[in-house]
């Protein structure tokens, strides 16, 4: 059984199901056996470059030399720097290796040939439509295929006699937004052309929106040409000029290619899928084959209700895995519900320190360069299956590849590697075996992002136990919010208190209230009204001066001391607070808000106590409560 190695980065929080398509095509047509190890990252959705960081390790995971072939989708890689390595990686192994859609030098190819598409859609607005100012709206500049569209615009231009103007032509990347800020600055410089050349139909469908947003009108006062053929393209108004071809077809020549390869008969280093012209009405001309916009409204109903079901699957799925007490009882109950939804099975592997940390209790404390941020330890911990009972296996990539090969029932089988981090750092990786319907559906990611939530959390809660054990012999610590207790009241915040006061140093005293927390408890369960109450210590243990003394004063109550604080530090910190709270709800998923009210006092007159202060910040907090439960209710 041949193995080969896909390195491939989602388009946002979506995955090319196409590439799957193609494989199990090739595979029907030929019967060929070949597996397909998917190493797939989402490293240019979040704004978070950490975080970004974390899921483009999973590149690095692969041994190129333990593959028969290796397929590299790169184009929407985000990190030039991590492109090189990857490209020499695949050079220095030896084994063929085949760019999807660029052309890279020294390796094989599979895609179009982008510049001849883009040269007649060029021709086509000068002789057909007269154009003799065109602007050029591409993706990011490092990127083959935009340097490759972008140089048959420029060369197209020269062939006519139409100077090329590089104030006409603007780079950034593949999103709608691309072409609406792009629009905005050609407008300003009184730069509007005859013709927007876009690189893809999402730049194309920016430039229409901010066009239209403008008073402007497509094709009445310029026209508009984009690129693969999307949806987008065919079904909005005015349907978009385009380029279309398949990268399923794509796929299955560089399948194909390969075993010319490995039978010694490839004649060339490079093949090209077909693609089509669909000249419509954004450049002014008529389109031949129109799509009908009611299918795609019905296809739109249909993709909401699925959108629907993901929602409140994930929301099961973020239910079952809250409560687990271990990473092997988490990954159980990954696979019951994986299973429940197409899957094959399912491979956890943790580096080795991140899974003892299930037994905290007897380990030293873990140093920092336990963990990494590039590249994965030698050897992995098989955390699910439990193949030998109670022992974890350790395996080194070699084991980890013929692992689920070896488990396999059929031939032509898809493995998914993906990757686990806390932010940069990772933790391990998850091999889910045959997954299409995640795939074609578009669920991968978030339920990778549940299992992740769900780890971190599981391993926050881990090391609170360690730390408790540690300090259990201070009794000054809150076992749910890592904060201090009401024990620290006099041994801590006082003492700090009444050191201020015979400093003549201001103190902020800060109270701060979960709201909404009945309505959790009742609603959610008294669990998820926990994790409420711990995500809001959480935000204060991140934002809180490190020399302050933080409480959890009550249920959902708490108290900071701050000392040698002033009016304007502890407004900011406030809003700081707010800010955050907003952001962790937002990112949680939890299906409530997770939100806090907050009043405070400077002390600063020695004749008050700290109690004293205490109750002023609580009738502040409680005015601000009743003011927020106001603007709700408006």
């Amino acid at each position: 059984m041949k193995k080969i190695a896909l390195i491939t980065d989602g388009w946002g929080r979506y995955v090319t199901y196409t590439w799957i398509q193609g494989y199990r095509n090739y595979m029907a047509a030929h019967q060929s056996d070949m597996d397909l190890y998917i190493f797939q990252s989402f490293g240019n959705f979040s704004m978070d470059e950490k975080h970004n960081a974390g899921e483009y390790n999973i590149a690095r995971l692969p041994d190129f030399s333990e593959f028969d072939g290796i397929l590299l989708d790169l184009a929407t890689v985000s990190q030039p720097d991590l492109i090189a390595e990857i490209i020499e990686r695949a050079k220095l192994s030896n084994i063929p290796a085949i760019s999807l859609l660029e052309q890279i030098p020294g390796l094989y190819h599979s895609g179009i040939d982008n510049y001849e598409a883009i040269s007649r859609i060029v021709e086509h607005l000068i002789t057909e439509h007269g154009c003799r100012t065109l602007n050029f709206i591409g993706g990011p500049e490092f990127n083959r295929e935009n340097q490759l569209r972008f140089k048959a615009y420029r060369d197209a231009l020269l062939r006519h006699g139409i100077p090329f103007e590089e104030q006409r032509v603007i780079h950034h990347n593949y999103e709608i937004e691309t072409g609406i800020q792009a629009f905005s600055t050609f407008k300003e410089k009184n730069l509007l052309p005859d013709a927007f050349v876009c690189v893809n139909d999402n730049t194309a469908v920016g430039v229409c929106l901010a066009a239209k947003e403008a008073g402007y009108s497509i094709p009445g006062d310029f026209l508009v040409t984009g690129f693969d053929n999307e949806d987008k393209a065919s079904y909005y108004e005015p349907r978009i000029t385009t380029v279309g071809f398949s990268k399923a077809d794509i796929m299955e020549n560089a399948l194909l290619m390969l075993e010319k390869i490995w039978n010694g008969n490839a004649e060339e280093t490079y093949i090209y899928a077909p693609f089509t012209y669909v000249f419509q009405e954004s450049c002014g001309c008529v389109s031949q084959n129109p799509p009908d916009r009611e299918e795609y409204v019905i296809k739109r109903i249909v993709a909401e209700a699925r959108q629907s079901d993901m929602q409140n699957w994930m929301m099961d799925l973020n239910r079952v895995l809250l409560d687990c007490s271990g990473y092997t009882e988490l990954a159980g109950r990954m696979q019951n519900w994986l299973t429940k939804h197409g899957c094959g099975n399912i491979y956890l592997f943790l580096n080795p320190d991140i899974f003892m940390s299930e037994n905290m209790d007897a380990l030293p404390e873990l140093p920092e360069d336990t963990y990494q941020t590039e590249g994965y330890p030698e050897e992995m911990s098989l955390v699910y299956p439990p193949l030998d009972g109670t022992n974890r296996l350790q395996l080194n990539l070699k084991e980890i590849l013929s692992l689920p090969q070896a488990e396999a029932t059929r031939g032509q089988n898809i493995y998914q590697f993906c990757p686990l981090h806390f932010r940069e750092r990772e933790i391990g990786f998850l091999i889910i075996t045959n997954c299409d319907y995640l795939l074609e559906h578009q669920f991968l990611f978030e339920t990778l992002n549940a299992l992740q939530t769900s780890m971190e959390a599981l391993y926050a809660r881990l090391t609170l136990r360690k730390m408790n054990k540690q300090l259990s012999q201070l009794y000054i610590h809150d076992s749910l919010t890592g904060l201090y207790n009401r024990m620290a009241y006099e041994k801590l915040a006082m003492p700090l208190f009444h050191q201020c006061m015979q400093e003549n140093q201001p103190v902020g005293i800060m109270f701060v209230d979960a709201d909404h927390l009945k309505y959790i408890n009742d609603t959610f369960g008294h669990d998820m009204g926990n994790l409420a109450i711990s995500s809001i210590a959480s935000v204060l243990r991140q934002h809180c001066p490190a020399e302050s003394v933080s409480i959890r004063y009550g249920g959902d109550e708490f108290v900071c001391v701050i000392p040698d604080y002033n009016k304007q530090k502890i407004q900011e910190l406030a809003h700081t607070l707010q800010d955050s709270l907003e952001v962790f709800s937002a990112n949680s998923r939890m299906g409530f808000p997770i939100e806090a009210s907050i009043g405070w006092v400077i002390a600063d007159d020695p004749g008050l106590t700290l109690n004293d202060y205490i109750n002023l910040a609580d009738e502040k907090m409680y005015s601000a409560k009743k003011a927020r439960k106001a603007e709700r209710k408006i």
